[in-house]
This record gives C-alpha cells, sequence and structure tokens, in this order.
C-alpha cells in the first residue's frame, strides 16, 4: 500500500511494470507542457498538478486502467470540443476524466495542447467563473 507525500519515483515503483511505462509516458508529458505557477503532488492514488487547491491534471493507476483527470476540459468548453474531435470515439470518457489502458489510445499531441494552454493564473480564474456560472445556474449563490 502507497502512503502520502511519495516521490514520483517512489510512486512509479508500486506500479506494475506495463503500468509504469504508459504511467511515466503520459506523466512526462504532462510534466513537459506544464505552464508556470502549478505545484505537482504525488499521492497515494494519485499524480497532480493543481492550482491552489484546484486541480489541473491528475493521473490515477486504477484496477483495470488509467486515468487522466484533465480539468481544462470542464472549464473551458473549447478545451473539450478539442479533444473530442480528436480522441478516438473508443476512448471511454467523462466530462474531465478520460480512462484508458495505453498511452496511445490518447490523443498525446492535443493532450499536451491542453495541459500548456492555461497558466496558473488564467486557470484559476476559469475556475472561479466556472463556479459563479454553475451557482447562478443552479440558483444557490
Amino acid at each position: 500500500m502507497m502512503g502520502n507525500n511519495l516521490s514520483y519515483e517512489q510512486y512509479l515503483a508500486e506500479l506494475p511494470v506495463g503500468r509504469r511505462v504508459e504511467v511515466e509516458r503520459v506523466w512526462g508529458l504532462v510534466r513537459e507542457k506544464m505552464p508556470a505557477g502549478y505545484v505537482e503532488e504525488i499521492g497515494a492514488k494519485f499524480l497532480s498538478f493543481k492550482a491552489g487547491d484546484d486541480w489541473y491534471v491528475a493521473l490515477a493507476n486504477q484496477k483495470n486502467y488509467i486515468s487522466l483527470y484533465l480539468m481544462p476540459l470542464y472549464v473551458f468548453p473549447e478545451m473539450k470540443a478539442k479533444f473530442d474531435a480528436a480522441a478516438s470515439k473508443k476512448l471511454k470518457c467523462g466530462k474531465s476524466c478520460i480512462n484508458f489502458q495505453r498511452a496511445e489510445e490518447l490523443p498525446l499531441e492535443v493532450v499536451g495542447e491542453i495541459v500548456g494552454s492555461q497558466d496558473a493564473q488564467a486557470y484559476a480564474e476559469g475556475v472561479r467563473q466556472t463556479r459563479c456560472a454553475d451557482k447562478a445556474a443552479t440558483g444557490k449563490g
């Protein structure tokens, strides 16, 4: 069982070898494209980059697949449209969660563009606007 506050190397060492290769490939891309202002956190279940308390990108090793959480897809509809246009119809996606088994199932070039598209300040502002719009839509605000 993995504990909290692991190093990236410790996190990888806990993964089965086949998964490790896929996680390294995707997270390597995320790290390479990450704009200024985000903080990387390595937890027991997730690798993540956050702007303050808000996730920007996260990756989790699940039982039967790997989940990539691209929060810009939820916050910026144009990013979701760009991702959807590039992604295979077979890829299992939620609003901001993409489940995959192998890195090549992902449109990696587009994932890199999305990750690199918003610095932490612009993302935080997008999150604030999304939350205000959600509150207005539900009448709770």
